[in-house]
């Protein structure tokens, strides 16, 4: 008990949480970029791909299959680290959601919220481990009638959608967080950005990356417009919308641990 309680004071230290939203930040926008970069200049082949790595036809966990690119590394040590890295962060956002004085609502309303945000990361970590090509082997040894690569992928996108739309309607109905706990000097224009981007944008993606490749076995109006068939691109997109919040929640986290250790 002495060791869980030590361990669960270094991860909520304030420099240790500062540390882990900066480093989770630079190593998810890092990794995606070199990544990308990396996949893109590989020569064509061996795989279905025709010209190196393109958004348009190939999926993010793509650029973890050895297939589509020489170091399928890169994204998959991005996708474990940024799980593990936003753990603490995810603790020390709980004191905010509570504040200081709270009622059950919001207190749960709170457990919930990093509840969610622990079971995404998770399956933001396992999506790393378990990548294209790992999960194959997965799918052999461990048959469960679904692809195991898409199952913790599926965790992730749905539980950070989740989290993001509770976190962002706290935002709004606590004025505090943002005002007081956080000292956003701007608190109003931060709401509006929150709610387009984690109750509207978020949520039509996820639905658009989900539903289109389904349309492809129907015969109807929407068929026949080929940008509603390219399921990566909703995928890029949903993952950029959900990257955009996670990334802010981590920028206003080291805010108000900066302005916490100033006093």
């Amino acid at each position: 008990m002495k060791f869980i309680d030590d361990f669960h004071d270094f991860i909520t230290d304030l420099k240790v949480v500062k540390f882990s939203a900066i480093a989770a930040t630079i190593i998810w926008i890092g990794s995606v970029i070199i990544a990308l970069l990396v996949g893109q200049l590989d020569p064509a082949g061996p795989s279905y791909d025709p010209a190196g790595f393109n958004p348009a036809i190939n999926y993010i966990s793509d650029l973890g299959n050895q297939d589509l690119t020489p170091m399928p590394i890169i994204i998959n040590w991005g996708m474990m680290n940024t799980g593990l890295l936003i753990i603490p962060v995810s603790l020390h956002m709980r004191k905010i959601l509570i504040g200081d004085k709270s009622k059950v609502l919001r207190k749960i309303l709170a457990n919930v919220s990093i509840l969610c945000m622990l079971i995404a990361m998770v399956g933001l970590f396992f999506t790393g481990v378990i990548s294209e090509d790992t999960g194959e082997v997965w799918d052999k040894l461990f048959p469960i009638g679904y692809i195991w690569h898409d199952l913790v992928a599926d965790f992730a996108f749905t539980f950070l959608l989740i989290a993001g739309i509770l976190i962002s309607t706290q935002c709004i109905l606590y004025s505090d967080i943002l005002e007081e706990q956080i000292g956003v000097s701007n608190p109003k224009r931060v709401r509006i950005i929150y709610v387009i981007n984690t109750w509207v944008l978020v949520p039509v993606f996820f639905y658009m990356f989900y539903t289109v490749p389904y349309l492809w076995y129907t015969d109807n109006f929407w068929n026949k417009l080929p940008w509603w068939q390219w399921a990566p691109v909703w995928e890029w997109l949903l993952m950029g919308s959900l990257s955009f919040w996670l990334i802010s929640a981590c920028v206003l986290t080291v805010t108000q641990i900066n302005r916490e250790l100033q006093k």
